[in-house]
């Protein structure tokens, strides 16, 4: 990963997503693309940033819809990594052409799938936002 790439990630973490990590933690930052449906206009990227935070990220290009069916599957997983690798937080990630007009939904599927605890938030962001190449 080039410097640049890691400082568009390091800002997206910061001042997208508002994550407080410290400079250290900000300073590893993994990601791995995958694939995860037929279609080839839904992608997750999953982000290990510094061993301390875990950031899930589903990028739909088209229905918005699909984002949030997948929700509940992406914070189940996501909790359970989280948990038995050790990290201090979860960040799920819904990217879409449309974020606001998923934000009703996607928050209710989120609050009805997701525990009660400040370790795991929930970000809509346009795709456009995404600072991956």
């Amino acid at each position: 990963m080039t410097s640049n790439q890691t400082s568009r990630l390091q800002t997206f973490v910061r001042s997208t997503l508002g994550c407080g990590c410290p400079e250290e933690v900000l300073r590893s930052i993994h990601l791995t693309h995958v694939e995860v449906s037929i279609e080839s206009d839904t992608l997750f990227t999953r982000l290990d940033v510094g061993g301390q935070l875990l950031v899930y990220v589903l990028e739909v290009v088209g229905d918005p819809q699909r984002a949030a069916a997948a929700l509940p599957a992406f914070i189940a997983s996501g909790m359970v990594e989280r948990d038995s690798q050790g990290f201090n937080r979860l960040r799920v990630v819904l990217a879409t052409d449309d974020p606001e007009g998923l934000q009703p939904t996607a928050e209710h599927i989120f609050n009805d799938s997701a525990p009660r605890d400040d370790r795991i938030h929930l970000h809509l962001v346009g795709i456009s936002e995404l600072p991956f190449d």
